[in-house]
């Protein structure tokens, strides 16, 4: 019981954490119109609260029904969330901004279905990662699951989403390996899919320009050169010292200081011990996710964890890799920290789906059978 009730701590308090911060930087923004984070600070950060508190809503919702609920409306979930996906492409639907058609717009709802089809993908992996049941269909399988994954991944390189389509496969390796197979098996062909991933996004015109500011920003100024330059000035003024909330240079200049770059923010702004406590509460989550994973003898359950734990932190460890100056910006956001609603949403329910496993009975060893001198080897 101790276990359990420190895993859940680890998963909820740092959760917690995180978005407190975030509403804090959002609703620190200046009032100069511009993107998300510099212009309607109360506007975005009413959006952003409500987003939390629907995440932690479902967070509660999936911690309440168990996790073998969610695992059987899995395989419906996930249709659900590619269809949602898919939903972009129509006209009066999805938003195509940037060159790029990723956001759907419903009466006065508004963001992109990606979070939700990464998570339902991890689902449906684990849900069809064991033995064949007849009880579920012939098409439940790993098989069958791994070319639905494959399939979800080439609808957001369709949008194009490349980030989400690489969280995607790390989500479906991570869940794969999780359920038994061995990652020597896999490694080869998702390093060939992130590979061919890669050469597929630098052909595209935004993507290659991208680079190619990050190689040589000094001759990019105006521009994606631009944001490079200024991810750098950020790092050293945090190096030397916090500015204070809401005082840092950055936040002003960058195009979307409190979604894709908010750990720039938080570094200059809040200094060292700033960027350190937010990978502390990273550090803290996927502590409480190995604690619930090891709390359980269930396959299945291993798997959803290990999916849901690569959800939340393969896009943070590239959103920091991207503040950092490490990578070339790909415009991924960072659950929780970032102002992304629907990442925020998805996010809870991982977390509690994280929670559920935790909390879950441990599944018992099969019985051995007994034999006359005694019970069997």
């Amino acid at each position: 019981m101790a276990r359990r009730s420190v895993a859940v701590a680890l998963l909820v308090a740092p959760a917690l954490g995180l978005a407190a911060l975030d509403l804090a930087i959002v609703a620190g923004a200046s009032s100069r119109p511009g993107p998300p984070g510099l212009g309607a600070p109360s506007h975005f950060a009413l959006r952003q609260a409500i987003a939390v508190a629907l995440g932690a809503a479902l967070g509660a919702v999936v911690a309440r029904v168990g996790i073998e609920r969610v695992l059987r409306r899995a395989p419906l979930l996930f249709v659900i969330a590619l269809g949602a996906t898919a939903a972009v492409f129509i006209p009066g639907v999805g938003v195509r901004a940037a060159g790029a058609s990723r956001w759907l717009h419903l009466g006065p709802l508004s963001g992109s279905p990606a979070p939700f089809l990464i998570a339902t993908t991890g689902l449906l992996m684990a849900a069809w990662s064991g033995a064949p049941d007849p009880a579920r269909g012939r098409l439940a399988s790993r098989p069958f699951a791994l070319a639905l994954a494959l399939v979800a991944a080439l609808v957001l390189v369709a949008q194009p989403d490349f980030s989400a389509a690489a969280v995607l496969l790390c989500v479906a390796f991570a869940a794969l390996v999780a359920s038994g197979v061995a990652g020597r098996r896999l490694a080869p062909a998702v390093a060939v899919l992130l590979v061919a991933l890669a050469l597929g996004a630098s052909r595209v015109g935004y993507v290659g320009g991208r680079i190619q500011g990050f190689l040589a920003p000094e001759r990019d100024r105006r521009g994606h050169g631009f944001e490079v330059l200024t991810l750098a000035r950020s790092k050293a003024s945090g190096a030397a010292g916090a500015v204070g909330l809401g005082h840092g240079v950055a936040r002003r200049h960058l195009s979307s200081p409190a979604s894709d770059y908010v750990f720039a923010i938080v570094a200059e702004e809040l200094g060292w011990p700033g960027a350190w406590a937010v990978i502390a509460a990273w550090a803290a989550i996927a502590a409480g996710a190995a604690l619930a994973a090891r709390s359980t003898g269930d396959g299945r359950r291993c798997s959803v964890a290990a999916a849901c734990t690569a959800a939340l932190l393969a896009p943070a460890a590239l959103h920091i890799a991207v503040c950092r100056g490490w990578t070339p910006i790909v415009g991924v956001t960072m659950p929780f920290l970032s102002y992304d609603p629907a990442l925020t949403v998805a996010s809870g329910g991982e977390i509690g789906a994280l929670v559920a496993i935790a909390l879950a009975a441990p599944t018992p060893a099969p019985a051995t059978a007994a034999t006359p001198d005694g019970p069997a080897a």
